[in-house]
């Protein structure tokens, strides 16, 4: 087994915490060097977790000795793909190959609210090539059985598959959609009926009657599926309704009835085989296979042509023979997909075909490997291949495919040197943007966006809500599913709503959807106010003169059964009901505090920062907390955001200056993403049993502590699952509720809004406006930051209190920017920072040096 990263801070000791930056440069260090010694791997990041507070010599003998069991051969990766550096043409023809090698990989994915996150593959899907029936007959059965996992898997278009792979019941994973393991479901009225077509003649999308089910539950049912074409849509919802579900199931191809001319592509991480040795740039233009294919024909012609004229027959043999693999896999799936009528057609078709592959491998075969001279007819036969691969590059644009690939790279914050890095040496957010440029690179029909941002900071979030709007061709659509409601504002043109297993379509973006949600409740009330006051007055008479919701003038006769029901009845929606997030009271301190902590000209480098020549993280910062102090901390991924929250929080200390605090009895609450990630260490306890180990005095019974994750929204059985089990929005609530436990006086929050949706955040708001103590956010979510720094609660103030208005004003909703380890206040707050940021990234595109940071 391979050490990875993950894999060694999530088995750190509960009492260690790593700054952020140099938990990514450790991943760097770790995954970018194969250890094959405890040994070695001890050597170079013992000293980090010495620096973190874990300075006991047999506490470190103790953690080392448990990864011993862990650590293994890293094992070479093998699965690169097609090379184009010059060779004999005989190993250039072995390239030519529809069988894409990801197929038969394992991956897991996650459906928030139902699975566990897992690291998946990018998936880049032409519909036409996957399908789950709802029924197949005993021969499409056979069929499949037959066709197996040997079948090419690439489609025509060239578009690259993803990673197929295992994936327990638990999980929504590749092989929960696919294969006998496969626990979901997915169809429409399409698909029921053989005299509707598979194919349209638009790139709209127009199902009825859809459903999804997931182990026998129920996320749609019969409700309308409807993408037009050029569209972009935010997709809604609660965690668990469904939504990552529904992405799937369409990116997948396994959405019974999905049109199959169009190209979708569901973007997730990297394949875990994407060779580690590959640069960031050579990565992006991989993804697309078609080109890399199309190159790799016109490498095997061109080298036939002019160096190897005898191999051109067999040469040209081949080409013919996986054209004919990618045929014949087409018409396997058609075969297994149609039933019926169109079934039988289907696998008619497919018995040509199948012969037509025969005499194709046959006929390549056949050909002597020492060669023959080619005849005219051949010479001619392979200019007019050479020509037409020559066309299909200039229509895919293939020249200017690599600059393509590098702006959007700069784009996504990779300078120009870190383009030309190999991905081993980049974290797992960075590696989920190079997944993001290579989905923003292939240009498909449909783009299906599962939180684009989450691992994006605030410059990358500017940017691609502006590459969206402005870069995309006109009749590309897009379907986002995001927590962020400014990112929603600036991308959608309508709103998809996922509730109550029905999806409801609203014209407009997230704001305008709210709105208009809002008007429709207060009219609904009005008129069933009105017409109870009607009835109670026995005015039914005057009932005839009523309107119904959409204007029209009512009469009784349109109404059954009005003579017991005495007027029209008013469906009014259940409003969804708000989260609330209990946030303990902060615990008095002695005195009256006017200072809770204060850095004085601190300064922080990381351990052998001189040796590096590298500057500090943190320089000359001074800063002061008070009871009702609320901070914002912005600024791009790496400029020094989380090494203050630790410093602050005491975890690290630093290296100049000094750091006050009001008394010894200052507690803190410290959320990270490395808390929730240090979940995953505990994979097999419950969230119950995790509270009861790290507080042991204060949850002696299971009742108290799943009373106190109750509260959380961690309730019933839920709180008795493995943590392996819960989404990852279940985590971020687990580990809050350990950061908050015992009423801190400060609240450190760090990125806390990922995995969480808009109605958790919303209730997280609420919480943190009506919190009595300090609090210091990062964050990348500027209507959180807004919401919580620069929309305080409003305090009426006497004419003698307005210097304590002003002093409590001056002392709550700051927002600094971090920028080369130094605070800089932004008295415009959160806006003067987006101003900035699209300020600096016009410049750096410009200068074609990369977005500033």
């Amino acid at each position: 087994m391979r050490l990875t990263a993950k894999i060694f801070v999530s088995r750190l000791p509960a009492g260690v915490n790593l700054d952020s930056d140099i938990r990514e440069f450790m991943a760097s260090v770790i995954d970018g060097q194969s250890f094959t010694t405890v040994d070695a791997l001890r050597e170079e990041t013992e000293h980090f977790l010495v620096d973190a507070g874990m300075e006991d010599s047999a506490a470190l003998d103790e953690f080392y000795a448990s990864l011993e069991s862990l650590l293994g051969s890293a094992t070479s990766d093998s699965s690169a793909a097609p090379t184009l550096v010059a060779k004999p043409l005989e190993s250039s023809m072995s390239t030519l190959s529809v069988q894409d090698a990801s197929d038969d990989k394992d991956s897991s994915g996650s459906d928030e609210g139902e699975t566990a996150a897992s690291e998946s593959a990018a998936v880049v899907k032409d519909t036409k090539k996957k399908s789950k029936p709802v029924k197949m007959t005993k021969a499409a059965k056979k069929l499949a059985a037959k066709s197996g996992a040997s079948s090419p898997a690439i489609p025509s278009s060239g578009t690259p598959t993803g990673a197929s792979g295992g994936a327990s019941p638990a999980l929504v994973g590749r092989a929960a959609f696919e294969g006998e393991s496969a626990v979901v479901e997915a169809y429409s009225q399409q698909s029921r009926f053989y005299e509707e077509t598979l194919e349209t003649l638009s790139r709209d999308v127009d199902l009825k009657q859809v459903n999804i089910t997931i182990a026998d539950k129920p996320l749609l049912q019969d409700t309308r599926l409807w993408f037009k074409s050029g569209t972009m849509y935010g997709l809604v919802g609660r965690n668990g309704t469904g939504k990552s579900t529904l992405l799937k199931a369409i990116g997948y191809g396994q959405l019974i009835g999905f049109p199959l001319n169009i190209r979708v592509l569901y973007i997730e991480q990297l394949p875990s085989e994407t060779p580690a040795d590959q640069t960031v740039v050579e990565t992006v233009l991989k993804a697309d296979t078609e080109r890399t294919l199309l190159l790799s024909e016109l490498k095997l012609l061109t080298e036939a042509i002019n160096k190897y004229p005898q191999q051109l027959t067999k040469g040209l043999k081949k080409l013919e023979w996986e054209r004919m693999k990618v045929k014949l896999a087409d018409a396997q799936k058609t075969a297994i997909r149609r039933s019926g009528k169109r079934g039988a057609d289907a696998r008619e078709i497919l018995l040509v075909v199948e012969d037509e592959e025969k005499e194709a491998r046959e006929a390549y075969e056949s050909v002597t490997i020492q060669g023959v001279e080619p005849t005219i007819d051949v010479m001619n036969r392979s200019h007019e291949l050479l020509e037409s691969v020559h066309v299909k590059l200039q229509q895919i644009e293939a020249d200017s495919a690599e600059s393509r690939a590098r702006e959007l790279l700069r784009g996504l914050g990779f300078t120009t040197a870190s383009q030309d890095a190999p991905i081993k040496s980049f974290s797992g957010g960075w590696k989920m943007r190079i997944a993001l440029a290579q989905a923003l690179f292939l240009k498909p029909d449909i783009l299906l966006l599962d939180e684009p941002t989450n691992h994006l900071d605030l410059p990358a979030t500017i940017w691609l809500q502006n590459y969206l709007r402005r870069e995309l061709s006109g009749d590309q659509t897009v379907v986002v599913v995001s927590h962020d409601r400014n990112f929603l504002d600036a991308v959608s043109d309508e709103i998809i709503r996922l509730r109550d297993h029905k999806l409801t379509y609203h014209v407009g973006n997230y704001s305008e959807y709210e709105l208009v949600q809002e008007d429709k409740a207060k009219m609904k009330d009005r008129i069933a106010s009105a017409l109870e006051t009607k009835r109670k007055h026995k005015l039914d008479r005057l009932a005839g003169h009523n309107k119904l919701e959409n204007g029209k003038r009512f009469k009784q006769s349109y109404v059954v059964g009005y003579h017991l029901t005495q007027g029209i009845a008013v469906e009014r929606e259940v409003p969804e009901p708000p989260v609330n997030i209990p946030l303990p009271e902060p615990k008095e301190l002695r005195g009256t505090p006017t200072t809770l902590l204060s850095l004085n000209n601190v300064s922080y480098s990381y351990p052998g920062a001189a040796t590096r020549k590298a500057g500090p993280v943190v320089q000359n910062v001074s800063l002061s907390l008070h009871p009702s102090s609320r901070i914002a901390l912005v600024g791009p991924n790496g400029c020094g955001k989380s090494t203050l929250m630790a410093l602050l929080s005491g975890e690290i200390t630093p290296t100049s200056g000094t750091m006050e605090t009001y008394s010894s009895l200052v507690k803190f609450g410290y959320f990270s993403q490395h808390n929730v990630d240090k979940l995953d260490g505990f994979a097999t306890k419950s969230s119950m049993q995790y509270l009861m180990d790290t507080f042991p005095d204060d949850y002696k019974t299971q009742a108290m502590a799943r009373k106190y994750l109750g509260s959380f929204g961690i309730a019933g059985q839920r709180a008795l699952l493995p943590m392996s089990s819960l989404s990852g929005g279940e985590k971020a609530r687990v580990a809050l509720a350990v950061c908050v436990q015992g009423g801190p006086q400060i609240l450190l929050l760090d990125e806390i809004t990922n995995h969480l949706d808009m109605a958790t955040i919303d209730g997280l708001i609420v919480a943190l406006k009506a919190f009595t103590g300090a609090v210091v956010m990062v964050s990348h979510d500027a209507y959180f930051i807004k919401s919580v720094c620069e929309d305080p609660e409003e305090d009426e103030f006497s004419d003698e209190d307005e210097d304590d208005a002003l002093k409590a004003q001056e002392e709550a909703g700051i927002v600094y920017r971090v920028k080369a380890g130094k605070l800089i206040r932004l008295e415009g707050g959160v806006d003067e920072y987006v101003k900035v940021v699209v300020s600096e990234n016009k410049k750096g595109m410009r200068s074609s040096s990369g977005r500033p940071v």
